[in-house]
Order: C-alpha cells, then sequence, then structure tokens
C-alpha cells in the first residue's frame, strides 16, 4: 500500500468510529449553544435590542458572539473534543490493537490528529451557520431589530474565525500529544484545563505572545495592533510552528511507546 492510500483508509476508519462516539454531538451542540443563547436574549429583549436608524443590527451580533466564545470557550472545546476522541481508543485497548496492525503508526496517529482537526473546522463552520440562521430568524419573528434589512460583511467575520482557528493550532497540538500520551482521561482534561484558564490570566501579559494557550484570546484583543513575524501574524506563526513541532515530537514520542 502507498502512503496516500494508508493515511487515506484510516481516515475513512476514523470517520466511521467518529459517528459513533458523544465527540460528534459535541461538534454540533459547542457550535449552536452560543447563537442560541443570543437569539433568546433578543427574542426576549427585543425592544431593547432595536438598532439606530441606520445601523447595521449584524455587527453587534455577530461580534459579540465571537468575542464571547473565542477566549474561554473555544480552548475548553478543543480540550475536550481531543481528549473524547483519543478516549474512546483507550478505553477499549483500540490503540494497543492498532498499533499492533501491520500498518505504519504514523498513519494511525496522524490520521486522527487530522480527524481532530476536522472536527474543529466543522464546529467553526457550524457556529458561522448559526450565527447567520438565528439571525435571519430573529429578523422574520422580529422585524424591528432589522436583520433582514442589511446584510452582514460575511468576509471580515470569516476572517476572525479563520485566524482563531490557526491560533488554536498550537493547543491541538499539545493536547493531542497529551491525550495519546496519558491514557487516564482525566490528566489529559485537567492539564488543559489548568492551562486555559492560565492562558486567560497572562492574556495581559507581553510575554503571553509566547503562551500557545493564550493564542486565541490575543488573536482578538489585537486585532491590526498584533505583532507581525516575517510579515504574518505573529500569533499565527508561533501556533503554526507550536503545532507542527508537537505533532512530530508526539508521534516520535508515542512510537517508541510500548503501549498496554
Amino acid at each position: 500500500m502507498t502512503t496516500i492510500t494508508y493515511y487515506s483508509t484510516n481516515i475513512k476508519n476514523e470517520l466511521i468510529k467518529l459517528k459513533r462516539t458523544f465527540a460528534f454531538w459535541l461538534t454540533i451542540i459547542s457550535a449552536i449553544i452560543i447563537p442560541l443563547l443570543f437569539f433568546i436574549v433578543y427574542f426576549i429583549r427585543y425592544a431593547k435590542l432595536i438598532p439606530a436608524d441606520g445601523v447595521n443590527p449584524w455587527d453587534k451580533f455577530m461580534t459579540n458572539q465571537i468575542q464571547n466564545s473565542i477566549p474561554f470557550l473555544v480552548p475548553m472545546f478543543i480540550v475536550l473534543i481531543t481528549s473524547l476522541i483519543i478516549q474512546v481508543e483507550h478505553k477499549s485497548s483500540g490503540i494497543k490493537h492498532l498499533f499492533a496492525l501491520p500498518i505504519p503508526k504514523w498513519s494511525v496517529y496522524f490520521s486522527k490528529l487530522s480527524i481532530v482537526i476536522f472536527s474543529i473546522i466543522a464546529t467553526y463552520i457550524y457556529f458561522y451557520l448559526a450565527i447567520l440562521f438565528f439571525g435571519v430568524l430573529l429578523g422574520a419573528f422580529r422585524p424591528d431589530l432589522a436583520f433582514l434589512d442589511f446584510q452582514p460583511d460575511y468576509f471580515k467575520y470569516l476572517e476572525m474565525l479563520g485566524t482563531s482557528l490557526i491560533a488554536s493550532l498550537g493547543i491541538v497540538g499539545i493536547q493531542f500529544w497529551l491525550s495519546f500520551r496519558f491514557k487516564n482521561f482525566i490528566v489529559p482534561l485537567a492539564i488543559g484545563m489548568t492551562m486555559v484558564i492560565l492562558g486567560l490570566i497572562v492574556a495581559q501579559a507581553p510575554e503571553s505572545i509566547y503562551f500557545p494557550y493564550s493564542f486565541n484570546i490575543l488573536s482578538i484583543s489585537l486585532g491590526e495592533n498584533m505583532p507581525l513575524t516575517f510579515g504574518f501574524s505573529t500569533v499565527t506563526v508561533y501556533s503554526i510552528s507550536c503545532f507542527l513541532l508537537t505533532a512530530i515530537l508526539g508521534y516520535l514520542d508515542v512510537r517508541r511507546l510500548n503501549i498496554k
């Protein structure tokens, strides 16, 4: 079998397994919970939220949801979804079985990493679509809110979410390594949650630019003031670098393990 065949076959198998787990539903639930809450608040308190004449209601509606989700909820979701996907294998001794098969270990490791990334990307897409859906729904049921009279700046918010997604990659690499490394579900989950809280605490410090668990916050809070590295956002460069480094080191570490 070729490299591509090994990888694609494992991806298909992982997708089938993902559909049978809570992690699959978590991607959907996590994506719609904030838009749904905003919909309920706007629907009930619409009289106080009617925009001034000529003001686009989408700006406040979308910006508030993104800014309220990215700093804390996105990192926590990544910690949880990564731990859940890998825990399925640990719980059933699936990793031991997979590593005993006559297939390259790298195809097992990186196909699972790809599924984690795919799940996170899917959640971002669902989140974006849910915001738009509930905004249109508000426009239909509460015309005074004027959602149907304006168009959202689609690309502006796609760019915000895309930047957040890339800023999340550093956390993905670290948490995936930890989840694969430790059989006990609590260990990577506890480490991840602790780091997310620390990320919130140190986000105001200049040194937070080197702390992967603060990258999501910085991607929103710094905005146009983000420092550049090699002509690109520093958070983007550092997050991708952290992801590549931890993905490679994680694989080298797991490959030498005697998984029992």
